[in-house]
């Protein structure tokens, strides 16, 4: 029955954006240039990109907070990429996390990305989910995303570099829970204000998936609330009409970092009991540790989920 429990609750993770449903990643754009396959390593990558681009510049990150990045990120910006497939890119900017290219977000030739295959659409964006493609058509900008960075949901976030602005000075990074997020209160309240408080919102209504006995259920997405550091993407989740749960998703990178943060602010998380969820004192919020996301939940869902 716990197994049973738990793979009903984490059924709400997977309400997520239906581009990330793709298949897995390998090299996403090889057949257009092999310089745009994800995974590729630093000195072979900046090596690539010295003969192809008019100019490059690199940025190393002191202090990581790219959410595919844990302990190490770099930056380089390309000036005047020409591609293999004959295309050309004004300026590019392909991100390291770790030692390994993990996004690229580039304009000034988006189309040139365009994939064969039945595209779809997302708002402003045209998506090819299994390249990990999104193409904003208006901004002439396009994101090359890893499964991660569709997970993350990365393509709400547009480089400053390809506007010509510098990166963020480092801050000292922090956590609290957004004050949209407060458990048990109606959707006719908090609609308003996540829709306020969000770059963009998508409702739905579900089949009921909690351990709670509802009858009801319906989820908000709000996409580009910034937390520790970043804009994220937020699952609020109602049952019955009254916030039962939300998952702020994060990054593969994020772990460390945000375990350090809640800890300072909670105290010490319990062992992953059940695996997978790491809760800290109070019970009412955890770290996911088999996917990035932090988990805010209420008594009576945490209590079924704990099998109480």
């Amino acid at each position: 029955m716990k197994q049973t429990v738990r793979q009903r609750l984490l059924a709400a993770a997977a309400l997520s954006l239906a581009l990330a449903a793709g298949p897995a990643l390998a090299d996403p754009l090889a057949a257009i240039d092999p310089v745009l396959a994800m995974g590729t390593g630093d000195a072979a990558l900046e090596s690539l990109l010295e003969q192809r681009c008019e100019d490059v510049e690199r940025i190393d990150v002191a202090t990581p907070r790219f959410p595919l990045a844990a302990e190490s990120e770099a930056h380089l910006i390309c000036d005047g990429l020409d591609l293999d497939s004959g295309g050309h890119l004004d300026r590019a900017v392909f991100i390291l996390g770790d030692g390994a290219l993990v996004h690229v977000n580039a304009t000034g030739g988006a189309e040139a990305l365009a994939q064969a295959g039945e595209a779809q659409n997302f708002r402003d964006f045209t998506v090819w989910p299994a390249a990990g493609v999104l193409i904003d058509t208006a901004r002439d900008t396009v994101w090359v995303l890893n499964p991660d960075g569709l997970h993350s949901n990365l393509f709400m976030w547009r480089h400053p570099a390809l506007d010509g602005a510098a990166l963020p000075e480092a801050e000292a990074l922090s956590f609290a829970v957004p004050q949209e997020i407060r458990l048990g209160e109606t959707i006719e309240v908090l609609a308003p204000e996540i829709e306020a408080a969000c770059a963009f919102t998508r409702t739905f209504d579900d089949e009921p998936g909690l351990p709670t006995g509802n009858t009801t259920q319906t989820q908000i997405d709000c996409f580009g609330y910034e937390i520790a550091g970043f804009d994220r993407k937020i699952e609020f989740v109602f049952a019955d009409g009254q916030l039962a749960l939300a998952w702020i998703l994060t990054g593969v990178g994020d772990e460390a970092r945000l375990r350090q943060l809640l800890t300072g602010h909670y105290g010490e998380p319990a062992a992953a009991i059940p695996p997978g969820l790491e809760f800290f004192p109070g019970e009412r919020i955890a770290l996911r540790t088999d996917k990035p996301e932090i988990l805010i939940a209420s008594d009576a869902v945490v209590s079924a989920f704990l099998g109480r």
